[in-house]
């Protein structure tokens, strides 16, 4: 994709130029709201299973769907349940979800401060069952990754704080902090504050964190006995502003999903940026918010939310243009 020459120069006072990339193949997979131009399904966080089939999960139903990329057809195979918080009726607001090695898969819910487990055998399109609380103690929680000891690691939003939940659940330990941070947005009328949000595992066993409100990306390495070293901040650039989901290729390359520019920006293990794709609100990107490998395609969920790049041309609160939520499919 072509870059203006404002962001050019955004980028060179960055301290970091983005070289110019052959342009994957970005299509829609899937059109997961194709009776509305409205938020009537909302999703912000997409896995796969070890046979490559796709999962995302509602924020409006609570439903819980499975997609075969070769047949693109959502199907209900779970739900997460509303519940009472501070007296008032909540939806769960699920956001990170990962496979553990059982092919359970485990779900944030960020309005609950908790972790949510489905076992693989309560997958199922003809009796889908009910999400249970696997882990508490998670305020903010939000992207999710494990570790090859089968540990999960939770992001805690504008905490900063990085929590770690054993294999079984249960108890909940802070292992890191990233430095708050609050970036005001172009327009002067919001804050973005999200300092730890998508989350992903390199091959050898450094974690990545995505810093929204710097445009960042946060390298924290481990120790033999699995104590957290601090935080260091391994690439900042203009170009990863509102920096969001991380998933790694097969090439050692990091991918992040950067939902306020429309974008996919892709880092190589070197540290090197490159801008694969971007887009205005017309799609195939609209607020990317994860993505997820199935061997060299690419899944990308777009959580569609009206800002910044995302807009509607004129517009201070739509973003109708586009299709809305959806799966983007990246080839290359």
């Amino acid at each position: 994709m072509k870059t203006t020459l404002i962001a050019v120069l955004a980028l060179a006072l960055a301290g970091c130029a983005i070289p110019a990339a052959q342009a994957p193949t970005l299509s829609i997979l899937v059109d997961l709201d194709p009776a509305s131009t409205d938020r009537t399904v909302i999703i912000e966080s997409i896995t796969a299973d070890r046979n490559g089939v796709l999962y995302v999960a509602d924020r409006v139903s609570g439903n819980v769907m499975r997609i075969d990329p070769k047949n693109p057809r959502p199907v209900v195979v779970g739900r997460m349940a509303a519940r009472q918080v501070n007296g008032q009726n909540a939806a769960p607001n699920p956001s990170g979800m990962a496979f553990n090695a059982q092919g359970d898969l485990l779900i944030a819910a960020s309005a609950y401060g908790e972790i949510q487990r489905m076992r693989a055998a309560e997958l199922d399109p003809a009796r889908p069952g009910v999400a249970q609380t696997f882990a508490t103690g998670l305020p903010g929680a939000n992207g999710i990754d494990f570790d090859r000891q089968g540990r999960l690691y939770v992001s805690g939003g504008a905490s900063g704080n990085v929590f770690r939940v054993g294999p079984n659940g249960g108890a909940v330990e802070t292992v890191a902090t990233v430095d708050r941070f609050s970036r005001t947005l172009p327009g002067g009328a919001a804050q973005q504050a999200i300092v730890a949000n998508g989350l992903a595992f390199d091959a050898a066993g450094v974690l990545h964190v995505a810093d929204t409100a710097r445009g960042a990306v946060w390298r924290i390495g481990f120790d033999a006995e699995g104590r957290a070293q601090r935080p260091l901040l391994w690439v900042q650039n203009a170009a990863l502003e509102g920096a969001d989901g991380l998933a790694f290729d097969a090439r050692g390359q990091l991918w992040v999903a950067v939902n306020e520019l429309n974008a996919l920006v892709r880092i190589s293990p070197a540290g090197e940026l490159t801008e694969v794709a971007r887009n205005g609100a017309a799609g195939p990107l609209e607020f990317p918010a994860a993505l997820v490998f199935v061997g060299d395609i690419g899944y990308v969920a777009n959580f569609d939310t009206p800002r910044r790049v995302n807009l509607d041309a004129g517009s201070t609160n739509t973003a109708r243009v586009g299709i809305g939520a959806s799966i983007a499919r990246v080839t290359r």
